[in-house]
């Protein structure tokens, strides 16, 4: 497992438990960035897809670390809490790690908190990665921009308050 693991109590309290609090910071190509108040003033970068897929990468201050998380309408088996394991293929470089089943606006999908910098690393070098978990099928993500999408995320965060890490 090269993702961090963490319990889903925090999972849930996190920028994908509600919506509400994000305010549009910028864009950056086909990603937009926003940030997220009721995260700590967390910043994240969301592409939408013309297959419904929602991907998001994102800072999350409190922990002190990153998430990535996906949503499509169509994993209807997906259930709010349900802990699981995701795995990144970046063709060269594996990455897996544990999932929380969540919904956000509606549409289930999935949570991964990671704090390990070779995770971001990979994905702002790679134009492609395939993901699957135990419940849905693999797809592939196409990453086009995510290295200026990831650069635009770390602009809006040092321009946020800092929050220590609980």
């Amino acid at each position: 497992m090269r993702l961090s693991h963490i319990g889903s109590a925090i999972l849930l309290s996190s920028s994908l438990a509600c919506a509400a609090g994000l305010e549009p910071w910028g864009e950056a190509g086909e990603w937009s960035i926003l940030i997220d108040a009721e995260n700590g003033d967390g910043c994240l970068a969301n592409r939408h897809f013309e297959s419904g897929l929602i991907v998001e990468i994102g800072m999350d201050p409190a922990l002190g670390g990153a998430f990535f998380a996906a949503y499509n309408p169509e994993w209807t088996s997906i259930v709010d809490g349900a802990i699981g394991e995701v795995n990144f293929d970046f063709g060269d470089d594996q990455f897996a790690g544990e999932v929380v089943g969540v919904h956000r606006n509606g549409v289930p999908g999935g949570y991964a908190f990671f704090d390990n910098p070779e995770f971001a690393t990979e994905f702002v070098k790679r134009t492609e990665v395939t993901i699957w978990g135990e419940r849905e099928e693999k797809f592939l993500v196409d990453l086009s921009g995510s290295s200026k999408a990831v650069a635009a995320v770390l602009s809006c965060q040092a321009e946020q308050p800092e929050q220590a890490a609980e």
